[in-house]
This record gives structure tokens, sequence and C-alpha cells, in this order.
């Protein structure tokens, strides 16, 4: 009965999510290692990624990362979703998806069933459809995990009362999903929580962090595979000469270390980014992106500090601390004051460059982005290593 008046405010009210960005980027995210795991992100909503611009910052970049931090291995994350795709629909999809290629299938459910207020009984045959197919299509070893409906007071702009409505439906179709994933033992249903220090669950990069945290402890455990220890890392692997920078020559590294600054300057929204090497005479760039001429001979005091530590370097005010306040990057040129860098290894450990991000003006570290900066350290790694 509620359909009707949802339909009919959804019409003549401006919504929400109308207004969130959306990825336009691949719909694929990876974090680098060995022995990956794939993963197939399926469905409407929070596989989308709404409220951020790229899928590196959705729920499939951030799923990536957390579950080769807690693997040791790599990781790779495609996504398949679409707005006003069903369970049905999803189904459909699954009929297709060759799921033998993949070691886990996350399922975000809702989208338009929301909308339509679905009734319970329609879900119960839906979800059960749709379980029944993802595991006869998986062969009966894939792991699979069903993502909570989070509540609409982020996503749809309602009258109070219809929102309450709504949201208790939600609570309903939430409860039939636990139930039917109690019953199967290669499935598991994982609620849709807010972060700890926040009651509501806005669409927005924090949110999808401690969503993907969730669902990686919970895949990790689920799958089959071993956690490859530390000593057969793809590091570990890898001759322990030191670096002579020859491999930057190559156009396959310098491609990719291009398509890494971009990535750095647009997923960390920034005014400029840069990869940036040195010996022990001097400090280069070997790719930069958004920045404009800038004297080589002057990257000493920044990209120093980066060298000389082992994690993320943050300067989040340069002109607030002492040994850049007077830095030529900062009073002309680029006039950096934001800046934050994590370190680049060679095979024997020697630091030896950063991935660095820099911005015009002040602005606080979101700390979700270190996992960020950390990646892209590790693919301008692999890319070097690897030439």
């Amino acid at each position: 009965m509620a359909w009707p008046l949802v339909k009919l405010c959804l019409a003549v009210i401006p919504q929400a999510w109308r207004t969130l960005a959306v990825p336009t980027d691949d719909p694929r995210a990876e974090a680098v290692g060995p022995d990956p795991d794939r993963v197939l992100l399926l469905g409407p909503g929070k596989s989308a990624g709404y409220g951020v611009h790229t899928h590196e910052l959705g729920l499939g970049g951030h799923l990536a990362r957390e579950l080769a931090s807690l693997t040791k291995r790599g990781c790779s994350v495609d996504i398949v979703s679409d707005p006003s795709m069903s369970v049905a629909d999803a189904k459909v999809v699954i009929g297709w998806a060759r799921l033998e290629k993949f070691d886990a299938l996350v399922l975000t459910l809702g989208g338009v069933d929301i909308l339509r207020m679905r009734s319970l009984l329609v879900w119960r045959r839906d979800v059960t459809a749709l379980l029944n197919t993802t595991e006869e299509s998986g062969g009966g070893t894939l792991q699979s995990f069903i993502v909570g409906i989070a509540p609409a007071d982020e996503l749809l702009s309602l009258p109070p009362l219809l929102l309450r409505v709504v949201n208790l439906n939600i609570a309903r179709l939430n409860a039939i999903s636990e139930e039917l994933c109690a019953g199967r033992p290669s499935v598991s249903f994982i609620p849709a929580t807010a972060p700890a220090d926040n009651q509501s669950m806005p669409f927005e990069s924090r949110t999808y962090e401690h969503w993907a945290r969730e669902l990686a402890r919970s895949i990790t455990v689920r799958l089959v595979h071993v956690a490859a220890p530390p000593s057969t890392s793809m590091s570990s692997n890898l001759s322990g000469t030191a670096f002579d920078g020859s491999s930057l020559n190559s156009k396959s590294v310098s491609t990719t270390l291009t398509a890494i600054t971009h990535s750095a300057r647009v997923v960390l929204n920034t005014t400029g980014a840069a990869v940036t090497f040195h010996d022990q005479e001097a400090h280069w760039f070997t790719s930069t992106s958004g920045i404009g001429d800038m004297r080589r001979d002057d990257a000493g005091a920044f990209c120093s500090s980066a060298f000389t530590a082992r994690g993320l370097v943050v300067l989040e005010d340069t002109l607030h601390d002492a040994r850049f306040a007077e830095h030529p990057w900062v009073l002309r040129g680029p006039r950096i004051r934001f800046y934050a860098g994590y370190p680049i290894s060679a095979a024997n450990g020697d630091i030896i460059g950063a991935v660095c991000v820099f911005d015009s003006g002040p602005r606080k570290f979101d700390s979700s982005h270190e996992t960020l900066l950390r990646e892209l350290a590790m693919r301008t790694e692999s890319a070097i290593q690897r030439r």
C-alpha cells in the first residue's frame, strides 16, 4: 500500500541519490600481491559506488586492499552494478557470470526492490532462487556473501513517516536474507552497520571502508586458500641488488607510472601528483600530473622527508612547518600547502622514491587515503621490478 505514495514522492521531491557522484572509471579494483584472489562484486547500491568519483574509493577498491592486507596475497575485484538491478536481474547475471573464475561472490541487494516496496513473500522467493543459482553456478565450492541493505535515510528524500515505513520494510528484508543464508554453509550474511563514530551511513569513502573491513574479515575466514607466508611474498623472491634506475627507461614502466600519477591526483582529489626517485646525487621526477613547472633541483626538501621514512609522510599545512615554510615550492612555483607521500622501496629494501600528492591549499588528511597511497607505491614497485 505504501508503494503508490513512495512513487509519488519520488516523482515530485528532488531525491538525494540523484546528486551523488558515481564512478566513471573501469569497474575493477586491484591490490598488488602474489597469488591474487578474485572477487565478483555484484548488485545495485553499494557496488555502484554512489557518493565517490572512483571505484578505488568505493566498496570494491577498499575491499581489494583490505583483503590483500589480511591474506598477504593480491586481490582483484570485478564490479557488475546497475541502479535498476533487482534480485531477479542479479539471478540472470549470475547465470552467465562464469563463477568458476572467482574465489568469492559479494552480493549487494536492494536497489529497485526497496523503491517498489517489494513484498516479503516475493523477496523470499527471489533471494532463494538467486542463492540456488549461485550454488549451482559456483559448483558448490564458491563462497558467497550477501551484504545487508542499509537504511534509506541517506539515499531517499521522503516524508519522515513514509521513510520509517521504508526502513521497516528494509529491516524485514534483511531478516529474511539472513535467515536464508543461515541454512547454507557456503553463504554468509554481513549486516550493513554504521562506522563506530557515526550513527548514520553516508555514501562516502569512510563508510565503504568500514563495510569493506567487515566483509574482508568474513571472506578471509571462509576462503579455502591458505595465506602465503611473508617469506614467499613477491618482494622476497626478487633480487636483492641495489636500484640503478635503468628500469625507468622502459616504455612500459613509463606508461604505468603515468597512469599511477594520474590515479593519485584524481583519486585523492589534489592539485597535483608525482612519482619521484632519487640516487646518491639527485632527486628526479619520472612522472607528474597536474603540476606546472617545477625545478627539480629544489625537490630535495620535500621528497627527502618521504625517502627517510618507512611509512606515510603528511604535511597538512607547509606554512606551519619550519622545515618547509621557506621552501621555493611553498612561496613560489606550485605553492604547495599540502603534501602527502608514501615511500617506494627497491628489491633489497632501500627506499628509492615516493608517490606524492600536492595541493595548493592546506587540508586535513583522510586516514583512509593512506591505503590508497600505499597501494600506488606497491604498484610502482611492481612495475620497476618486473620490467
